[in-house]
């Protein structure tokens, strides 16, 4: 089991708000985390028996960019994370002509609404 803690209100196994802590399975964090609904709680590792899941960066970035564009916006729409948010920035212009300009102004503006948060 994994304690994370909630980075937005959402629906899972119950109505889950910003800043609640509860345990899910390592699985179910690794996916939480990826959608860039939680972040772990007290640095702990989410998958125990597998790779550990990652915080933040490219990977991440190019995951919420792999969606239909509507759930990348939906899910962009709940990251703060700079890091994170400029790699998937990155992920999406990298597609040249198959770039979408509706998410790449999804990204621009959390960019603009995390970056006073993180000052």
């Amino acid at each position: 089991m994994a304690k994370v803690i909630a980075l937005t209100s959402f629906e899972h196994h119950g109505s889950r708000s910003r800043g609640a802590e509860f345990d899910v399975s390592n699985q179910h964090a690794d996916l939480l985390v990826k959608r860039g609904l939680v972040k772990l709680a007290g640095g702990a590792d989410a998958a125990g028996g597998g790779p550990a899941a990652p915080t933040g960066g490219s990977n991440e970035g190019a995951q919420l960019v792999r969606q239909k564009a509507a759930d990348a916006i939906a899910a962009i729409a709940a990251v703060t994370d700079l890091e994170m948010l400029d790699a998937a920035l990155k992920a999406e212009t990298g597609k040249g002509e198959k770039s979408r300009a509706t998410v790449i102004e999804a990204i621009e503006v959390a960019i603009k609404a995390a970056t006073p948060a993180q000052a």
